[in-house]
């Protein structure tokens, strides 16, 4: 339920099950994709300055290509972990006020005891990539629109999802049923550089 309290700004939580919306996936595999894109080209500069045929720059395409499809074959395993360490819900937080919305993830004490686990393992087995992506995971999860920024609305009112795209930043904000029309509103009026599809 959207509340306006003194300090001017709105704030609801909302619960979005994890196994029948992938979103946080998609996102994964979005930025898997494009880190995978951005190893392949960085392995076909090197090929290209090192002098090697195109059979090089095929082995860095197709390299990059398997790191790509191995993290993403790994991400679903991850994500149903993630999602049952989280009581199968993604539960946000959102404050919007004239200037911005900001969306905080509320753990549950299961995905900050998994977090702990993670840094701990990756610290016994002096695996610096597995601390650190402990450390980046309960560090994480808050991110901030601020309307001058955002670029593109797409209300998908079927979803509840309202997607704000700035030059730099992606983010969801969702709303239930009977708060989607006076959110989507809000922000719609707010964002006056949006284009909204």
């Amino acid at each position: 339920m959207l509340i306006k309290e003194d300090d001017n700004k709105y704030r609801w939580v909302y619960e979005q099950p994890m196994l029948k919306s992938f979103f946080l996936l998609f996102e994964v595999w979005r930025v898997l994709f494009i880190a995978a894109a951005i190893l392949a080209l960085f392995l076909i500069i090197i090929n290209l300055f090192s002098g090697n045929s195109s059979d090089g720059i095929l082995y860095s395409i197709g390299m990059a290509a398997l790191v790509g499809g191995i993290m993403v074959v790994l991400s679903i395993p991850s994500y149903y972990i993630v999602t049952k360490a989280n009581n199968n819900k993604y539960t946000v937080l959102f404050e919007m006020d004239e200037n911005g919305v900001d969306h905080t993830q509320i753990k549950t004490e299961a995905a900050k005891a998994l977090e702990a686990l993670t840094i701990m393992v990756g610290t016994a087995a002096r695996n610096r990539t597995t601390v650190g992506s402990g450390i980046l995971s309960a560090a994480g999860g808050s991110l901030y629109s601020d309307f001058s920024k955002v670029r593109k609305i797409k209300c998908m009112p079927e979803k509840n999802t309202i997607m704000l795209n700035g030059r730099f930043i992606r983010n969801q904000v969702y709303a239930e049923d009977e708060d989607f029309d006076f959110v989507s509103n809000f922000i719609i009026e707010h964002c006056p550089d949006a284009k909204t599809l």
